[in-house]
Order: C-alpha cells, then sequence, then structure tokens
C-alpha cells in the first residue's frame, strides 16, 4: 500500500526540475595519492574529506554506488579507536529506516580501516542553507518531523548519533537522509581528538555531552533543536565564536531562538532543555510539529527577487616572479542579500498520521526547494551593510587537493610559499603566486620509518631555510627546504602531543607546547637537537609564540573541565623562569605579541580581545569586546599591522592599534583550526575542520 493509499490529504504530486537543491556537489578526481581501491570497491571520485577520514564515491563489481570512508592512519594506529570503531559499525549496521543510510559492508582489520554506506547524491541540509538560505516554516517542521524518525530507527538499534548536526543530514527527493550515526562515539576515546575534547561538534553539543556524563538518546534531541533552529535562520541557538564560548554559553545560558518562527520555536525549545529527562523523546517531536501543520500546498515565486551580479571567473595566475600578493586573484567583497528574501520554495501539505508502532513516524511532507536566482546568503556580524561595516569576503581559492586534510598552515618569511601539515606524516609546499603545489615532503618518526600520524603545526625559521613540523607521535621533524630533506627528528614530549611549535626571531630556538602542560626549548641551531629548558605551565599547552625581540615566549593553556586557573604565562628565555602569570577569567585560547613586543594580546571564551603590557604583566583597556571577539587563537603578522582571530566558522582581521575591524573571512563549512598572514599583510590562509586550506586576498593594512 502506497502512502497516499493510508486516509489523509494527499500530497500534491512533484515533479523535479532545474535547479533544485537536491543536486549533488560535483565529485572531485582521485588525486596521486588517493587508493584505486577498498575491499571489493572501486575507487572513482573524491566525495569529501574531514578530520576522521576521506569519503570516497565507490562502485560495486555490478555496478551500484556506494559511498566509501576510508579512516586516516592515525587513528587506525589507536588500538581504543579501532575496538570501539568496530562496535559503532556492528551497531551501525542494524539501523534501518526510511531516513537513514545503511552500512552495507565495512573491513575493520585494513591497514586503513573503511566501511561502505548506500550512496545518497543530494546537498547536505548545511551547504543548502549556507548557499540558498533559511527554509520555510513548513518546510522546516517537515524536516524536523523527519530527521526524528530517523533517530527513532538509530535509537532502536541502540545506537547514539552523537553528532547530529546539518551536514550530516543530506537532503534528497524522498526527503532527509541522516548519515554518520554512532561514528563519533569511537574517536572519543581515541588520544587523537585532544585532551578533554569531545568528538563532537561543539554547537551541537548537549550539556551532559561536553561535561562528559553518561548520554543518552536525549543528546541527539537536544542536537536536533539546534538543528531545527539552524534550519529556519541559518543561525547557531548557541551563538558563534570560539569553541569554549560556545559551550560554555550551552551549559550556562538559554538559546537564542529570536527569528525563529513560532511553531519551530516551540519544538526547539522542549528539544533545548538543559536537563535531558525533560526533552520530548523523538516520537514526541514528530507529535509536536503534527500539532504545528503546515499550510496548503503553495509555490513561491522568486522570480521577480532582486539579483546580484554573479562573481567574476578567477583569472589566470601571473608569472612566479611577480609580488605573490599581487598575483594572488580577489575576489569581489558580498553585499547582504535582500532583506526578508528566501530562495527557497516549499511545496507541502499538512502532517498526517502514517502506520502505527513505536518504529514509525508516519510523516508525509512533499519538501521542494526551488530556486530562481543564483546567490549566496550572507550574515554580515557587525549589522547593517554601512560604511562602518568590515567586506565579508570569501576565499579567493581553496588549495588543498582531493583527500587531502590540511591541519595548520604557515607562510615563509618571503610570501612565496605556503606550508601545510596534512594527514599521514606530509607536509605540502604551495607556491603562493600560481596556486600551485610545488612539493610534498613525507615525514619520518625518529626509527626512520613512516610518520602515520597527522601533522599538527609546522613552522618556517625566520630565514625561511627550515621547516618544521609537529606531528601526533610526539615528535618534530625539521626539513632543509633547499635539499628538501629532513635533517633531524626528535621527541618534543615523552608522553603527550605537540599542539604548536615556534622559532625564535634568530632562528636558534624552538619552542614546543604540548598536552603535558610543559612548554620546551630546544637549541635547534647546533649539529644535533638538545632540550635547553622545560617551563611548566600546568595545563595542556596549545599556543605558543616567540616575541620579536626573542627574550620572552608565551604561552596559552587548554583548561580542561573543573579547571579554573585560565591563565595565559610570559616565560624568560635567558633565565628560563615564569615572568608573569596573566589571569583570566575564563578560558584562554591563543596569544600574540604586538609589533614592537611591549603589549601581548589573548583571545578565549570572554567576548574580548584583550591587552596586557609585557613588562609589567599589567592588563591594558581591551583592544575589542563585545559579540565577536570570543576566539579559538590569535595571530599577528610579521609586520604588526593585522591581527587575525579565528572562532567557529569564520576569521576575523583587526587593526591591533585601535580594535577597528578590517574583515570577516567566511566559507568554511566546519570549524576553523588555524590561520596565518602573509608577511605583507595582503594574503591570509586558513584550514579548518573540514579539512580544508582556504586562501583569501584581504586589504593591506594602511
Amino acid at each position: 500500500m502506497s502512502q497516499l493509499d493510508r486516509g489523509g490529504p494527499a500530497v500534491p504530486p512533484v515533479s523535479p526540475g532545474p535547479g533544485w537543491p537536491t543536486t549533488p556537489p560535483p565529485h572531485r578526481p582521485l588525486g596521486t595519492g588517493d587508493p584505486r581501491e577498498a575491499g571489493p570497491y572501486r575507487l572513482e571520485a573524491v566525495l569529501g574529506a574531514g578530520g576522521m577520514g576521506r569519503v570516497y564515491l565507490g562502485r560495486t563489481p555490478a555496478g551500484s554506488e556506494v559511498a566509501v570512508k576510508l579512516v586516516h592512519r592515525e587513528y587506525a594506529g589507536d588500538r581504543a579507536f579501532r575496538k570501539r570503531f568496530e562496535q559503532e559499525v556492528a551497531a551501525a549496521g542494524r539501523v534501518q529506516g526510511l531516513y537513514t543510510v545503511p552500512v552495507v559492508d565495512a573491513d575493520l582489520q585494513a591497514e586503513e580501516p573503511w566501511l561502505a554506506t548506500a550512496y545518497v547524491p543530494g546537498p547536505s541540509l548545511q551547504d543548502a542553507v549556507d548557499d540558498e538560505g533559511p527554509l520555510p516554516e513548513a518546510a522546516a517542521l517537515g524536516l524536523v518531523a523527519k530527521v526524528a524518525e530517523a533517530l527513532q530507527s538509530i535509537h532502536a538499534a541502540g545506537v547514539i548519533h552523537r553528532d547530529l548536526k546539518p551536514s550530516n543530514i543530506i537532503l534528497t527527493a524522498e526527503g532527509p537522509k541522516v548519515i554518520d550515526f554512532g561514528i563519533a562515539r569511537a574517536a572519543d576515546v581515541t588520544s587523537v581528538t585532544g585532551t578533554g575534547m569531545r568528538a563532537g561538534t561543539p554547537g551541537y553539543m548537549a550539556p551532559e555531552y561536553i561535561r562528559g556524563h553518561e548520554l543518552t538518546e536525549a543528546v541527539d534531541v537536544f542536537a536536533l533543536g539546534l538543528v531545527a533552529h539552524f534550519a529556519v535562520t541559518a543561525r547557531l541557538a548557541f551563538g558563534g565564536g570560539s569553541a569554549h564560548g560556545v559551550t560554555y554559553r550551552i551549559l550556562e545560558q538559554e538559546p537564542d531562538l529570536d527569528g525563529c518562527p513560532a511553531p519551530v520555536r516551540t519544538v526547539a525549545a522542549r528539544c533545548l532543555a538543559k536537563d535531558p529527562q525533560q526533552r520530548p523523546d523523538p516520537a514526541a517531536v514528530i507529535q509536536l510539529c503534527r500539532g504545528n501543520p503546515a499550510p496548503e500546498a503553495t509555490v513561491v515565486d522568486v522570480h521577480s527577487a532582486p539579483t546580484r551580479p554573479a562573481h567574476s571567473a578567477v583569472p589566470a595566475p601571473p608569472p612566479t616572479k611577480q609580488d605573490p600578493e599581487e598575483a594572488a586573484p580577489s575576489r569581489p567583497a558580498s553585499p547582504s542579500p535582500p532583506v526578508g528574501y528566501s530562495p527557497f520554495a516549499a511545496l507541502a501539505a499538512p502532517l498526517r498520521r502514517g502506520r502505527g508502532g513505536a518504529g514509525a513516524g508516519g510523516v508525509v511532507l512533499g519538501l521542494v526547494l526551488v530556486l530562481a536566482v543564483v546567490l549566496t546568503v550572507f550574515l554580515v556580524p557587525w549589522g547593517g551593510t554601512g560604511g562602518d561595516s568590515p567586506p565579508w569576503l570569501k576565499p579567493t581559492v581553496t588549495l588543498t587537493g582531493p583527500g587531502d586534510s590540511a591541519a595548520d598552515v604557515a607562510f615563509s618569511p618571503d610570501g612565496r610559499t605556503l606550508a601545510a601539515g596534512v594527514q599521514q606524516g606530509k607536509l605540502r609546499l604551495w607556491d603562493v603566486a600560481t596556486r600551485k603545489q610545488r612539493a610534498t615532503l613525507e615525514q619520518r618518526d625518529e626509527r626512520g620509518e613512516e610518520q602515520l600520524q597527522r601533522i599538527s603545526s609546522v613552522e618556517f625559521s625566520p630565514d625561511g631555510k627550515v621547516l618544521a613540523g609537529a606531528a601526533g607521535d610526539h615528535t618534530v621533524g625539521l626539513w632543509d627546504l633547499a635539499g628538501r630533506r629532513q635533517v633531524a627528528t626528535f621527541e618534543a614530549s615523552p608522553t603527550d602531543q605537540v599542539r604548536d611549535i615556534a622559532f625564535s626571531p634568530d632562528g636558534k630556538v624552538l619552542a614546543t607546547g604540548s598536552e603535558d602542560g610543559k612548554v620546551r626549548l630546544w637549541d635547534v641551531d647546533s649539529s644535533e637537537t638538545r632540550r635547553i629548558a622545560t617551563l611548566d605551565h600546568g595545563q595542556p599547552v596549545w599556543n605558543v609564540v616567540f616575541s620579536p625581540d626573542g627574550g620572552t615566549v608565551a604561552s596559552a593553556a587548554y583548561d580542561p573541565a573543573g579547571s579554573s586557573l585560565h591563565t595565559a604565562m610570559l616565560w624568560d628565555v635567558a633565565d628560563h623562569t615564569s615572568a608573569h602569570a596573566l589571569r583570566h577569567p575564563k578560558s584562554v585560547a591563543g596569544v600574540a605579541f604586538g609589533k614592537d613586543g611591549t603589549t601581548l594580546f589573548t583571545v578565549g571564551s570572554d567576548d574580548r580581545i584583550r591587552q596586557w603590557d609585557v613588562n609589567s604583566g599589567r592588563e591594558k583597556d581591551p583592544l575589542a569586546e563585545g559579540g565577536f571577539t570570543s576566539a579559538d587563537g590569535v595571530v599577528s603578522s610579521s609586520d604588526g599591522k593585522t591581527l587575525a582571530t579565528f572562532a567557529w566558522t569564520e576569521a576575523r582581521l583587526w587593526n591591533p592599534d585601535d580594535g577597528t575591524p578590517r574583515a570577516v573571512l567566511t566559507g568554511h563549512k566546519d570549524s576553523v583550526e588555524s590561520v596565518a598572514v602573509s608577511p605583507g599583510g595582503g594574503l591570509v590562509a586558513t584550514t579548518a575542520r573540514d579539512g580544508k586550506l582556504r586562501m583569501w586576498k584581504v586589504p593591506k593594512a594602511g
């Protein structure tokens, strides 16, 4: 019996039309480093890459399409991860539902474990909203109800999704499909995610998940409430900013549901209860959606909506001898969209009851997303579009190739080369002017064997002759760039991962910060690397930087749950002592020196860019405060004229003299992990959790 034969008002038939956002994104061809097969499946294209692995379009021997996820080797080498991954894949294989994507095969003993699922062509909810704007109320209610039905199927199999978010919901003509259920749990047990970190996405994590409490299915309902709010507002209910700031607001504040239509707000508010026992279960969520029926089917005419010119094509790169900052093409700043305009059109019928029983939501809703014009919606964070607002910039180019997953990025001192650490011990070099890849350096561990861990931090020496890369196995490698050979490898921490590295201005000393709470200084100027000093910060160190004169090192540390230290430290390099402990009311995420070395900038989860007098350790007036100043990190350009902060899916540029905002860099699909500013200040490069390395041409400081 078809769904339309079960009684209730019929859903008008829908025929796909051109421009619908159910068209899958284009496939990327396989690169030279990509495998050609996984088990019995022939791999044909790259569908995506992220922190945990790469996803390929595969084909069975009979010709059917599947999506094959290969796990990065740094995860594969973790026994705890393998064991939990095996358990979760087995559980995920039991999930069956109309709005879930089934697991069809897996090999968990392979050198790179993989699993295959049915291939679902279509954009994610994240991409659809990013590109086309918020969904209409009726479409959003239907979407939420169907995702709730998917959660019923997932929970019935004994699985908790743990990472439900818009990028894990694929839009198809048959309705939304939920992917990646249960996989986040496997990552939670591995050291790859870092001390005190969870594998979920901060903006979609329930309070009990953040606190490390025992989890129930209610964590997925909390995430569903956040998905509902995002679908109709294109905003995060607990705001953006640093991961620390977002999680603090989830724990301590109520969600900001302003602008959320009343029926959807009712659903979201119930799902976002702090107490998991006060949240509705998925069946009750479906009832909430059914209690707010969609209007009769309508199609919104968007043909008369105002449009804006499409971006011009990227010009061909000029000769390499040209200034790399002038050579890089620019993309115009993007204006705000017309007020109230949405390129989505909903074709919907009232929600009605389907089959009974505990596992059935039975929601029928025709979700049709019709496009008449092509434009991207941008939310201007400083409000309005007047002359006081900084430009909202999209990336000029994405440099990482298919299958790459960049973790950190750095410009060479002359600005002509860009380096990034990628998966499996590789460092890649790009020519900034031509945007072409120059070389791939394959780092070796202390035994001279292939480095299987991700390169998490990269740094050029001040003369540009040496490149340092910190790997996930506690080691740091040094490269002679002229000969492109690895000249040294040393263990920078006996027990924990190195999170950041920094050269002294004369290039003779390398500072490392690691998760064991130590800042170590290394002599890298002699024939054999030796440790000069060990400085005890007391908490896992995430950021280290030298002052311009080399006399001081600053460090910032991550505060584990329950800690109240919240300090940045200033260390005297000459006598290896603590000069000042700079106390903050909340966690400190990053440090950067001003151009003359007398001022230190710090950022964290307290909505301020703080300034400190380096000599006295006293706090000055904040450089900037209020919304969008919380950050996960901060860097200063080598000329001291630009300060860059990054948080969530954005990077922001500031005038370090007066705190004036200069630009917002958007276009990331996941949390930004690192930022680098070119020596001349005209280019900015970023990496994000989605593994992409992006570059912008930005207005130079005056």
